[in-house]
Formats: C-alpha cells, structure tokens, sequence
C-alpha cells in the first residue's frame, strides 16, 4: 500500500513548486527579456505573501507547542518550516542566477543594469543632482546605537544596514603598545517607496543604463552621515516579513468596519517570520540586527544577494524597447454587444459572454452607468472583493444612488491585503447613501455577482452578470476570466435568494440554478 508520505503532498510544498513554475518562465528563453524580468518580480511577490500567510500560519502552530500532524497531512509544524526554509533558499539562489542571464542577455541589447561603482563622470552627476533633488527629502535615516526600543520595520519596505566605524577619540596604552579604541555605529535607512526603485541615467553610444535607487543611496552615504566622523562606512540591504493574520477582537461594542480597521493597523507590528539580507554583510551587523530585532532561529534567515524586493522588477521601465516584450493585442470586441447602444436591451434579447483580458472589462463598466442612468431601473445589488485604485465600479454605484436606485453592495472586508482599501470605499459609499452589507460570519463571500431590477410594464424584470474575476478594471486587463451577461429570469431569482442570505442568513433558501 502507498504510505502516506506518498499519497499527499503539503499545501505549503505544493504552492512553493507552484512558485518555481513562475521562476521557470523567468527561465525561459523564448519569452521576452523584459518580460522575463517582470517574471522574477512576479516570483518574489509571490513569495512575499506566502510568508506572510502561509509561513505564518505554520509557525503560530510550531509557537504554541501544536505539532500540527493531523493538519498538516502527517509532517510536524516544526519539520515543516524547516522544509520549507531549505526550499526557499534554494529558489532564491536559483532566481539569482536566472536574474544575472537575463543582465547579460540585456547587455546584448545594449541595456545595462549598473551599481555605484560602475558610474561615468556624467553618470555620477546626475545621481548626486538627482539624490538632492528626489531623494534626499523622502529618505528616512535612524541611528540605532542609543535607542532604548529598536525601531518598527515595515514588511513591505527594503532597508539599507548601516555599519559606520568611527575614527578613533582616544588611545589607550596596554603592554607599551597604543591600541586604537574604534566605536562602530549602526543605523538603517529606508529606501522609500515614492520613486521608481529603477533610475534611468543619460544614455550614452546608443546605450542604455540604469541603477537602482539603492545604489542611489549607496553613492550618496557620505552626503547622509556627513556629520558623523568615520573611518569607514558600508550598507547591506536586509527585508523582513511580518506575519499578516488578521487577529479580530470581540468587542460587542464596535463595528466589524473599527474591528477589522484595528487588526489591519496592527499587522505593521506583526511578529517577523522571514529575514532576508545580503550574504555579504559584516557577522557583527547581522548579529546587532537579529538581536535588537529579536529574531531568532525559529524564523526563517534567508541569505541573499545585493538586492532584494525583487517584487519591483514588476514595473522594471520598457525604455521604449517593445521589441523586448510580448506584443499587446487590443480586446476584441463581443460579437453583437456594442458599447454604442443599450447593453439592456441587447442582454434582454440574448446572453453574452465577456473573456477578459482578450475582450474588454467596459462592457460591466457601461452595463452598471446605464442602469444608474436609466429611470426604470429600481435597485442593483452586486458583490465586491477586490477594486481598482480608482474604481469606475464604485463610482458607478454611487451614480446609481445619487439617481435615487436602491443600491445594495456586499463588500468583503477582509479581502486579504485588501482591507484598507475595501474599508474605505465601504465609508464613501455608506456617506453617498449605499447601503452594505458586511457578509455573513464565518464566511468569506469571494462570490462576483450582480442583480438589477428594473421596472418594465408594471413588472419587476431582472438583469445581472456572473463572473469568475474581480469587478476590478485594473486586473481585468491581465488576468483570464470570463463574465455571463444575462437576463436569464430563474437564474437571476437565484441570485437575488444569494442577497436575501447576506441580508437575513438564519434563513436557509434553495437554489435551482447555482451551486
């Protein structure tokens, strides 16, 4: 009989050879340079949240002295993050290696990705022009050495590790021989956010270059710590990822929109799970780091490279060179649905389906703006998971309502790493007079489906839309997923029985049509 070890595979082991699946495309050398880039991006994204999540979840269970077997298809908590560790760090050596084919195969095309100490005379001009100007105002600078608390690093941020060894203030004779006393001050910078981390020089001999804004920083050091008399000063980056499980309280007396706000704010001190730093740093720093930080050897120290928040390769510049990337098709549009017309009224006659990204998200957008606009329409009444920044769906709904519609939205306020956002337009569509729903408790409603009545010869007669993606315009340009545009009656009084559930969820219904 096939033992048990053979028979499963952890979910955890699983979505990191999922992950290895992204790096293979990195691999891969019929895909476009550029996009091979974008790639390794996606790879570290990827894992990011996974130990935010995933890891996460894990080790809470290893903490609480939980071995977790049972759960974890027959391998320990403790067994299995140090599994997954070794998988990890085997995955980043490769990413590494993949990244510096890729560096040289850009070369080729005569586009170089080039550190602080591989500048030109004009090169070294316009980093220190442009680190005055961009950078130096949203630099955050701490010195470490006399603070009593060490301060709060953010997950989603890169850091540089300062170590500054000091000139000498005093000698002190031993054994007739003068000693030189050195003090070594650290601090650490944070690499901001606001600006591309990628800068891109003057070209030069049809060349292209570029640099990372953390050799930004690096070539500037001096211009920070001026004040400060060293003999010596080096920078390493290190990372750190912060466990993301929302802890809800139970406090009667708040709403779920103030208790999720709360857990949302304290993931920033999260406990750490994954410190990643450069290979290269001093024994010493990475010493003073992990201890002010108090990490220790149940979290998962990944050594690494120069760099890291390899997510940001994500929205590596083009540099006008589309030859190095996939070529972008415009959608088709949907045989028989014009964005021209009334949607309603081609829906009423037929079902459409809408396959994003190969036809547009529009289609939903001018679906929801004319049944804002159109008097016969009484109520719409839809789900919502995750949003576009600037979303044209909320601003739809809140159209709708200003128009006196009944409008209904069930929006899902923990959306993983969405809360925020989603917490906020639930407050600006509460003021515009829309009415919420915030789901039912022990559920997590990832459904995407919207309801609209509308008012057609003294009956009530029903339009909406089933999808497997997002109402998010952004992702729909990216992502496969398809739409059913439908007025299709028994199915559409399923979907309505879904919103008497949100709203009244003692109340169990039955459903001919959906599952």
């Amino acid at each position: 009989m096939t033992s048990h070890e053979n028979r499963y595979i952890e979910r955890e082991k699983s979505w990191l050879a999922f992950n290895a699946r992204v790096l293979q495309e990195a691999a891969d050398e019929s895909v476009p340079l550029l996009d091979r880039l974008r790639f390794l991006g996606i790879f570290s994204n990827n894992l990011d949240e996974f130990f935010r999540v995933r890891y996460a979840a894990v080790r809470r269970l290893s903490m609480e002295g939980i071995s977790g077997e049972k759960i974890l298809g027959g391998i320990s908590a403790q067994q299995l993050l140090k599994d997954i560790t070794e998988i990890v760090i085997e995955q980043q050596s490769e990413s590494l290696r993949i990244l510096s084919v890729i560096e040289k195969m850009l070369e080729r095309e005569n586009i170089f990705i080039i550190n602080e100490s591989e500048t030109n005379k004009e090169q070294q001009n316009f980093i220190k022009e442009f680190f005055i100007q961009k950078v130096s105002p949203e630099l955050v600078t701490i010195i470490l050495n006399d603070l009593d608390e060490f301060p709060l690093l953010k997950d989603t941020s890169g850091y540089l590790a300062i170590k500054l060894v000091m000139n000498p203030k005093n000698k002190v004779r031993e054994e007739s021989e003068i000693i030189q006393k050195k003090e070594v001050r650290y601090a650490v910078v944070e690499i901001p956010k606001t600006i591309n981390r990628f800068v891109v020089l003057p070209s030069s001999n049809d060349k292209q270059y570029i640099i990372l804004l953390d050799d930004v920083i690096r070539y500037n050091l001096h211009s920070i710590f001026n004040i400060f008399d060293y003999e010596s000063i080096s920078a390493h980056m290190i990372k750190i990822t912060r466990d993301a499980e929302l802890d809800i309280d139970s406090d009667l007396n708040k709403s779920l929109i103030e208790k999720i706000s709360t857990s949302v704010k304290d993931r920033r001190i999260g406990e750490p799970v994954r410190f990643v730093y450069d290979q290269s740093i001093d024994k010493d720093t990475l010493a003073f780091f992990l201890t002010r930080m108090k990490i220790d050897a149940t979290d998962s120290l990944i050594p690494g490279g120069r760099y890291h928040n390899r997510r940001d390769y994500m929205d590596f510049p083009n540099l006008g060179r589309y030859d190095l990337l996939f070529r972008q098709n415009p959608p088709l549009p949907v045989v028989g649905l014009s964005l021209e017309g009334s949607i309603l009224e081609r829906i009423k006659q037929q079902d459409f389906l809408v396959n994003a990204p190969y036809q547009s998200f529009s289609y939903l957008i001018k679906f929801l703006r004319e049944a804002a606009l159109d008097p016969k329409v009484t109520s719409i009444k839809i789900t919502l998971y995750r949003l576009a920044k600037n979303s044209q769906i909320i601003s739809s709904l809140i159209n709708a309502a200003k128009n006196g519609k009944r409008v209904i939205v069930q929006i899902e306020l923990q959306a993983r790493f969405d809360e925020a956002s989603n917490i906020s337009y639930a407050e600006q569509m509460q003021t515009e007079g829309v009415e919420l729903i915030f789901g039912v408790k022990g559920l997590k409603v990832h459904s995407k489906i919207c309801v609209i009545e509308r008012l057609e010869e003294g009956k009530i007669f029903r339009y909406g839309f089933i999808s497997t993606g997002n109402f998010n315009e952004a992702t729909a340009k990216i992502y496969t997923d398809v739409t059913l545009l439908t007025s299709h009656q028994p199915i559409l009084r399923d979907i309505n029985r879904i919103f008497d559930f949100f709203d009244v969820n003692y109340r169990v219904h039955r459903y001919k049509h959906l599952i």
